[in-house]
């Protein structure tokens, strides 16, 4: 059977293809969804926190390979082990498990309910890999080059966004942590009103490679696409990175949340409670804002004046502005990074 895949499920595959979500190397199968969603367990003792599945319509129970193909390229064969489903109900409650709300216009539990019901448990064969298919960073790339340098200690960084100038103060929080520091922006977004990936790709490699031009500070990309899914999908991204040769990993105030379905800091909790699975160590703060009295960026207190009087920097703050044709100060990012902005730097 032919199946012509989606960029999201392109980019599934490519991650387990090269061990992103190792040691995840397969669609999953009924077993392991149930198990990752109610005890963040691929197996025992095997932690995992996000099922990652296949869900493709019109796939009889008889199918045994898929034979893949992305804009008439062919991609690989999945070898299918078992179809299954899940009931209506079973559904919703593994939707409410893993986003950890019962709100139906969860953009996360929306999509899952929106990706189907026919489940494919495969492994995947005969993989051609096409260069200029997809934007993608191998870890097996990434790995080679720190072991040949010698870095023993990188922290990766983690963003949805261009770069303002709260994160600025994150970078040189996580290098004065571990003196090297892995940029790597998610791509992938798909609701209105964020950034396109080619906008976020653009802004955060013009950042490394022109206004830090430090030999310690590197990019790279995660191609999926963000789930929404707060604490649980932040322990995943700190995998993620941990495959990417990272040894820590910078977990901010809502990291992976959306709107206000995650309690503040929450994402930290959870992930540093769990630092012994991840395998990685976790480095949080309080998140980062701007001084009133002397613009500077600080956590806890500032450092120039000891104020406590400040304002927020966030995406969504400049994203608001860039929308409704208001300048951006430089206050909150750097000209050189506004400048690249504009009106068709957002999904609409």
């Amino acid at each position: 059977m032919k199946v012509d895949i989606d960029k999201y499920i392109l980019s599934e595959i490519y991650n387990l293809k090269f061990k992103v979500y190792y040691p995840l190397f397969k669609f999953v199968s009924k077993k392991e969804f149930l198990s990752i969603t109610k005890k963040m367990e691929l197996d025992k003792n095997v932690f995992f926190p996000i099922p990652i599945y296949l869900s493709l319509p019109n796939i009889k129970k008889s199918t045994k390979i898929i034979k893949i193909y992305y804009k008439k390229k062919y991609i690989c064969n999945l070898i299918v082990e078992k179809i299954y489903k899940f009931s209506k109900p079973t559904k919703l409650k593994l939707g409410e498990k893993l986003f950890s709300t019962k709100d139906l216009n969860h953009p996360g539990f929306k999509k899952f309910l929106e990706d189907g019901n026919n489940f494919i448990d495969c492994k995947i064969n005969n993989f051609k890999f096409h260069k200029n298919l997809i934007n993608f960073y191998k870890p097996s790339n990434i790995k080679q080059y720190l072991k040949k340098n010698k870095i023993t200690s990188l922290v990766g960084f983690h963003t949805r966004n261009v770069p303002h100038r709260s994160h600025e103060w994150i970078h040189r929080y996580g290098i004065s942590c571990c003196k090297n520091l892995l940029i790597q922006p998610l791509i992938g977004q798909y609701r209105k009103g964020e950034y396109k990936e080619d906008i976020i790709i653009k802004s955060n490699k013009y950042l490394v490679n022109n206004i830090y031009k430090n030999n310690n500070v590197f990019f790279s990309i995660f191609n999926s696409f963000p789930r929404y899914a707060g604490p649980r999908e932040a322990c995943f991204h700190a995998i993620v990175r941990k495959n990417y040769g990272c040894t820590h990993f910078l977990i901010g105030r809502d990291h992976a949340g959306v709107s206000n379905y995650y309690n503040k800091y929450s994402s930290q909790k959870l992930s540093k409670s769990l630092e012994s699975k991840l395998g990685i160590k976790i480095i949080t703060f309080k998140e980062p804002v701007m001084c009133t009295n002397c613009n500077n960026i600080f956590s806890n207190k500032c450092n120039k004046c000891n104020s406590t009087k400040n304002i927020k920097i966030s995406g969504s703050i400049i994203r608001t502005k860039i929308i409704n044709n208001e300048k951006i100060s430089s206050k909150l990012m750097r000209k050189s990074l506004s400048k690249l902005l504009n009106k068709d730097s957002i999904i609409n």
